[in-house]
């Protein structure tokens, strides 16, 4: 392939030219002019050939001729065949294996870190289960559970101990058999966040473990054990309200290092604690959850199963679902779809490869044929004058950016994009401000100077995937795909804040101003022309605000 780029930095990427060619130009023309037709007499030798020929040496007669022609023309169509499709092989099998190796290394990850989380929320349950269990062994507590109508302040004394020893502890309470509270300390009343017939299944279970009805930036567990008389029954229950602040901190700082997103969820798809990680450091808390149907069905079956279950087909991304043990909870590990773009990059990157191959492959067979190698020369020195000439038919000579021409493809392009993908767009029109005052002022090369430092500081100012165009004069143009109002008034500030600095022109300070008129898809329309006339009348408001400010 012939690539024809311009040598601007920061230019956008131009157009890439392929030099097509045909099995019949790898093989020979075939025409008639280059063999007789069957029963045609064979011509004589040339005499000026037949003169330096050996005694006794005849030259081969048309017919042997055309028939090696046609020998190697079919050897050379057969090698070609089985070199592409050796290549094709490989391309497929390299993309299917390494794009497994990459899906498995991704799952292996988040299978990794919901794990972890998972192992380190059943420490604390089974920390707090057992904690509780070796008070309700003490006799104080024992004998108040057992309906002891005597006063025991030892057993107070036991529970307030509790209490203090462990300083996430919010609230515990000794009930009765019937789940009545007998004594309590703290400031939080467990009894509040358990489910109805919590009595029956601690008895059954041993233990129970669920969310505590607070806040999901201070998220917290009620834990339960039975009291056990001699006969092995229930006597009372020991329960405990007991703060996540330390485990939310570990998955912070577990999600900030994977840069994923870590979700602690119930059976029913409520979520308990969450953390996702910050774009700069770290990782914030998940304060708002809003359960989804796919996310509690692959959350209950990794509790069924008690296995950790992978989604790759999630349609926010893969994601993996570890079981905790102690409690009916699910850590739900996830990373963006963007995650697994290595895929689709290294199938793009193979294939590529495996075409570059293949030209390569065919050029060596096109050597073959001498006789096209001026032909092949010349057509590709036509297709690089063309590219060239479409180039500079779509860039603007002096700024290097794309012209009228090229930003209304691109601006259809970016509506067709949105309207599919329905994600926002914005247009920007952008205007200096007194251009024709400094143009007549310092003349026409310093007009060219601050017309190019303007286009350099406005592609500074966008995304790699934005567009900057120069439309005419001194107007330019942005389109920002995948910019919602957040994200256009962000790059609004940016493209303001560079062009207040002032330029050199000249070795003199020239302070250089613009006016900004944006217009967002589809909220200011559905067309190009209708994004344009928007842009264009907020500009021009712009400026008449800016005139009108500066007096």
């Amino acid at each position: 392939m012939l690539d024809a780029v311009g040598s601007d930095d920061g230019a956008l990427a131009r157009p890439t030219v392929t030099v097509a060619v045909s099995s019949r130009d790898l093989v020979g023309h075939g025409s008639r002019a280059d063999r007789p037709l069957p029963g045609d007499s064979p011509a004589p030798a040339p005499p000026a050939l037949a003169a330096y020929l050996p005694p006794g040496t005849t030259l081969p007669d048309p017919g042997t001729r055309r028939r090696r022609g046609i020998v190697r023309r079919r050897t050379a169509a057969l090698v070609a065949a089985i070199g592409l499709a050796s290549l094709v092989t490989v391309a497929l099998l390299s993309t299917s294996l390494g794009g497994s190796a990459i899906t498995d290394q991704v799952n292996t990850r988040l299978s990794s870190a919901g794990e972890q989380a998972a192992g380190s929320l059943a420490r604390v349950i089974s920390g707090r289960v057992s904690a509780l269990d070796s008070a309700a062994d003490r006799l104080p507590i024992l004998a108040v559970a057992e309906g002891s109508t005597t006063a025991n302040p030892a057993a107070m004394a036991d529970l307030t101990a509790l209490a203090t020893a462990e300083g996430k502890s919010q609230g515990l309470v000794l009930t009765s058999a019937a789940g009545s509270p007998v004594l309590w300390t703290g400031d939080q009343d467990p009894l509040d966040g358990l489910p109805a017939g919590w009595g029956a299944s601690t008895a059954r279970a041993g233990s129970l473990a669920v969310a505590a009805p607070s806040s999901l930036s201070a998220p917290a567990i009620d834990v339960v054990v039975p009291v056990l008389e001699g006969g092995g029954t229930a006597g009372g229950f020991l329960a405990e309200q007991y703060g996540l602040g330390g485990s939310l901190s570990s998955l912070q700082s577990l999600a900030g290092a994977q840069g994923m997103k870590l979700l602690v969820l119930d059976r029913a798809g409520g979520m308990v604690l969450g953390v996702v990680a910050a774009p700069s450091d770290g990782a914030s808390i998940v304060t708002s959850w809003t359960p989804e149907a796919s996310i509690t069905t692959a959350a209950d079956q990794a509790l069924r199963s008690g296995v950790v279950e992978l989604d790759d087909n999630g349609a926010g991304g893969p994601a993996a679902y570890s079981p905790v043990s102690g409690a009916a909870w699910v850590v739900r590990a996830w990373l963006p779809s963007s995650t697994l773009a290595a895929v689709a990059s290294l199938r793009v990157a193979v294939f590529s490869i495996c075409a570059a191959l293949a030209l390569l492959f065919l050029a060596a067979v096109v050597m073959v044929n001498r006789t096209l190698r001026g032909r092949d020369q010349t057509e590709a020195a036509l297709i690089i004058q063309s590219a060239a000439m479409e180039d500079a038919a779509m860039h603007d000579p002096l700024t290097g950016l794309p012209n009228r021409l090229l930003f209304n493809d691109r601006l259809q392009h970016g509506i067709s994009n949105a309207r599919r993908s329905g994600r926002p767009m914005a247009l920007f029109v952008l205007d200096i401000d007194g251009f024709k005052a400094l143009n007549d002022a310092l003349g026409h090369s310093a007009g060219d100077a601050v017309l190019r430092e303007t286009a350099a500081r406005l592609q500074a100012s966008v995304r790699v995937s934005d567009t900057v165009a120069r439309i005419g004069g001194d107007e330019f143009v942005i389109v920002a795909v995948d910019a919602d109002p957040v994200q256009a008034e962000l790059i609004s500030a940016k493209v303001r804040q560079r062009m207040e600095e002032p330029m050199t022109v000249d070795e003199r300070q020239v302070p250089v101003g613009l006016s900004i008129g944006q217009a967002a898809f589809p909220e200011d329309g559905g067309e190009p022309a209708q994004l344009l006339r928007r842009a264009d009348t907020n500009m021009y408001r712009d400026k008449r605000a800016r005139k009108a400010e500066a007096g």
